[in-house]
């Protein structure tokens, strides 16, 4: 099978159409990442339903991060590999998953997410305040990054003047190059370790605290899971709800009378944000798997102990489960759409990162009935991340 172009140069600013044309062609593909490792990536929406709860596609960290390495030392690139490949839950399977899942689990019940809604009123309602009118603004940049940052660091107990550096580092751990992605995985590592250790010795009320306070129990994350998991959700906790507010936005403002519609009916944003995670996925592959065994995928064998990407965004513009797949329709009812995975890896943070995008959405809308993107929807581009997929820059003017 030939190795796919999907990850160069001329694909981010192309990757919907790119992607589409991939899964009409084969249900499987390989590809090369920036670094250098080799992945296959299944495009098609029943496969990749299967795929994410298929026993045989594993995610666990140190086999996994054996294979990487082997691929990276062949390709004569460097073989250290970011902390988010560390032994938190989401490179855990089973047991182990769900150990390390359980300590966390409780801070996004639904009762603790709709607890939460008043305080992310009041941060979105702020950040509004201070969006200019007479020009345009990079939303991404004014809005939809600090909003969901904001969140998660006063969930973690990250102090708010020592928050600034995380949105450049959590950049650079998404380009795939080894010389962006190691400085900025270092860097955040000891940030976050000099954090843990301050709240071991002066605790407060927040998950940080929770995590390393003695629970005298066997199920204690020791200290390196503690770092692990907490570099997890710094990074999962804004990045990917940062993405769903700014593909949101974009969307919607491709045809002003959607927005201006919404204006009119705040009760349809839930279904157009669903919408957005359908057609526009915040994210674009889940999360690295690799095969214990051979798996078929189609007529295609894909050999044991290596890479596998389910692409959710080509999966959930499948012809074949939703009707016009290619076409955005906030009224739409996507759900089945897999955005936020499947399974025992099911999106942990679902409930939260839909309330924020709804309260954000909501605070747009009724503020700014009649913004509209600043330039034409051609010249945006896009991050250049196998896993993330949102727009560098969301310029728009807000006043008409």
């Amino acid at each position: 099978m030939p190795v796919e172009r999907l990850f160069s140069e001329e694909y981010w600013d192309n990757a919907l159409a790119i992607g589409d044309a991939l899964r009409e062609r084969a249900p499987v593909h390989q590809a090369v990442l920036p670094n250098g490792v080799r992945a296959w990536v299944i495009t098609r929406y029943d496969d990749a339903r299967a795929a994410l709860v298929d026993p045989r596609l594993r995610k666990d960290a140190p086999k996994l991060n054996a294979i990487q390495r082997r691929q990276l030392e062949a390709a004569g690139v460097s073989t250290d590999l970011s902390h988010l490949f560390d032994p938190h839950m989401l490179f855990r399977d089973g047991p182990e998953h769900a150990r390390l899942r359980a300590p966390v689990a409780a801070e996004f019940t639904a009762r603790r997410v709709e607890g939460l809604r008043p305080r992310i009123r009041e941060l979105a309602a702020g950040l509004a305040d201070a969006l200019p009118t007479d020009r345009a603004v990079d939303l991404v940049d004014a809005f939809s990054f600090p909003l969901p940052l904001t969140v998660i660091c006063e969930l973690l107990g990250v102090p708010e003047l020592e928050r600034r550096p995380l949105r450049e580092w959590t950049t650079g751990l998404m380009q795939d190059h080894p010389d962006q992605t190691g400085p900025a995985s270092r860097a955040m590592a000891a940030f976050l370790e000099s954090l843990i250790e301050d709240k071991r010795h002066t605790p407060g009320d927040d998950l940080i605290s929770s995590l390393v306070s003695p629970s005298g129990t066997a199920d204690r994350l020791q200290p390196e899971e503690i770092l692990s998991t907490v570099f997890l959700m710094v990074v999962a906790g804004h990045e990917t709800t940062a993405n769903l507010i700014t593909n949101s936005v974009r969307w919607l403002l491709d045809d002003a009378r959607r927005w201006s519609s919404l204006a009119q009916n705040l009760d349809a944003i839930p279904a157009a944000i669903n919408e957005v995670l359908r057609f526009d996925s915040p994210v674009r592959m889940a999360t690295y798997r690799f095969t214990a065994e051979p798996v078929t995928i189609g007529e295609t064998v894909i050999p044991q102990d290596e890479i596998v990407f389910v692409s959710l965004q080509t999966a959930n513009r499948d012809h074949c489960r939703f009707a016009e797949a290619g076409t955005f329709d906030p009224g739409r009812d996507a759900r089945g759409h897999l955005s936020f995975g499947r399974g025992p890896h099911f999106c942990l943070g679902r409930g939260l990162a839909l309330a924020e995008a709804e309260v954000a959405l909501t605070e747009l809308i009724t503020r700014f009935p009649h913004a509209r993107l600043a330039v034409p929807a051609g010249e945006l581009r896009r991050q250049h991340s196998a896993i993330m997929n949102s727009y560098r820059a969301l310029p728009v003017r807000l006043a008409s």
